[in-house]
């Protein structure tokens, strides 16, 4: 999805995983994942979890989580999820009933936990959609996945998390003391890169459908009555958008742009497109990329952004989710990446689409 300039940078609805299955198409060029990431496979022991993994807001009691009464209305979507090396991982739920807390447990995979559980009584809320919270941008970056009502938990990881699997049994209860029944969720560690086939210089091309919000353009009521529609919001000298994904899962992309942008005022009194405000944007961001080769996803996280033209450089210590379990392909040398999301009334499907560079 490419990202709202300064001028335009509005709302948007987040981003939500798009799950694919492996096709026969002759077109596609995904190729195997390098080394099929056997790292991932690894059980993370307890005692790598007791030290790296932690729930900032959460109180690390001692002993084993009170006994649930299975009273609670609890939710969880899912049974199996990502986390990605230093940023972590969110857990995600949703209950009709007043929530006040949540005991969460780490474990390895075979059922071993932590010396210890967690007692959380501060959460994330969203009432859905999303924000362009990484100024620049010229489409929302995608930082969260929450559905409407859905409460979540940050985890974050220590440097010392290497990939590997592991598991938390987790369970919720409210003022008056009712605990719900225990729900079990695996995650998966990503290690970075593991698709050779989309590794590369790419160049953005398009969009599809091409008719996303901020290109359909402006409508002018001129002084004289008359009505302009569809007038293009920018005069755009230089636009170019640079997407690389190294090998060895770093990445970068840069944005070099410039023209001027639509002067309303000017546009109605001359029933005419007049452009007069100048910009130009040169920035980078740079992080690394986690290919899923069950799902055939993608998912990028943000650690640095850099103003090439004032030199200003901001570091995101804990990562920026950008892309998140976005469907990813190469077809005919095209990188291709699928994201979906609900805007409040239906699903809706837009498609990146870059060229080798």
């Amino acid at each position: 999805m490419k990202k709202l300039n300064l001028f335009f940078a509005g709302v948007l609805l987040a981003s939500v995983c798009l799950f694919s299955c492996s096709s026969d198409d002759d077109n596609k060029d995904n190729g195997a994942p390098a080394g099929d990431n056997v790292a991932e496979e690894r059980e993370i022991p307890v005692s790598e979890l007791k030290s790296g993994v932690t729930i900032p807001v959460g109180k690390l009691e001692s002993g084993t989580p009170p006994t649930p009464t299975g009273t609670m209305n609890f939710s969880i979507n899912t049974t199996q999820q990502e986390a990605y090396l230093t940023k972590g991982f969110n857990i995600s739920f949703s209950s009709t009933d007043q929530v006040a807390g949540a005991y969460i447990q780490f474990k390895d995979v075979n059922g071993t936990p932590i010396e210890g559980y967690y007692d959380v009584q501060e959460f994330i809320t969203s009432g859905g959609g999303k924000s362009a919270v990484i100024k620049g941008r010229k489409n929302a970056v995608v930082t969260s996945k929450m559905n409407e009502g859905n409460i979540e938990i940050d985890v974050d990881f220590a440097a010392t998390v290497a990939p590997g699997r592991f598991c938390y049994d987790i369970c919720i209860y409210d003022e008056q003391g009712n605990i719900s029944q225990i729900e079990e969720v695996c995650v998966e560690v990503e290690a970075w890169g593991g698709n050779d086939a989309i590794a590369g210089e790419w160049i953005f091309d398009r969009e599809e459908p091409n008719d996303i919000e901020n290109e359909i353009g402006a409508t002018i009521e001129c002084e004289n009555g008359e009505i302009l529609t569809d007038v293009p919001y920018n005069q755009e000298e230089k636009d170019v958008w640079i997407f690389v994904l190294n090998a060895d899962g770093t990445y970068y992309e840069s944005y070099d742009e410039k023209g001027k942008s639509l002067d309303n005022t000017a546009s109605a009194t001359n029933c005419s497109a007049v452009y007069t405000n100048e910009y130009e944007y040169k920035e980078k961001y740079s992080g690394n990329w986690a290919y899923n080769e069950e799902n055939e996803t993608i998912s990028i996280v943000d650690f640095k952004h850099e103003n090439l033209i004032t030199n200003a450089v901001d570091n995101y210590e804990e990562g920026e989710v950008y892309f998140e379990g976005d469907k990813v392909e190469v077809i005919n040398e095209e990188l291709i990446i699928t994201t979906t999301y609900n805007d409040g009334t239906s699903d809706v499907t837009e498609k990146t689409i870059f060229k080798r560079k």
